[in-house]
């Protein structure tokens, strides 16, 4: 499976869970020229602004290790964007999904406010 499937796949799969979690989706792969958000979604009286990282057994990192100084920037002025350009004033903040391990034993870890900006 390819990078991009592997994504999509990640990505479904924290939908479903966040879902589950009482988060109502309403933006997948939300798009600027500052870069893309992965999910975001309202949570009680927050937008959340969500970031999804899949990582296999093998990987040396954590998938919320790859969520770093420089990422997190990059989010941060998407976000900052997406409240501008569509005149959302809310409370908001960034959460973290990261899916860990092969297909028969995946693990799903959120992490909420996982940075502030």
């Amino acid at each position: 499976m390819d990078t991009r499937s592997l994504g999509r796949m990640g990505e479904e799969l924290a939908k479903l869970f966040l879902e589950k979690e009482g988060y109502q989706i309403i933006e997948e792969n939300f798009w600027c020229r500052y870069g893309e958000i992965d999910l975001i979604a309202l949570q009680k009286d927050y937008l959340v602004f969500i970031e999804v990282k899949l990582s296999s057994n093998k990987s040396y990192m954590n998938p919320q290790e790859k969520v770093d100084y420089r990422k997190q920037k990059k989010l941060e002025q998407v976000a900052r964007y997406y409240l501008s350009n569509k005149q959302v004033e809310s409370d908001f903040r960034f959460d973290v999904v990261a899916i860990s391990g092969d297909k028969r034993d995946r693990e799903i870890e959120l992490f909420k406010n996982a940075f502030y900006c």
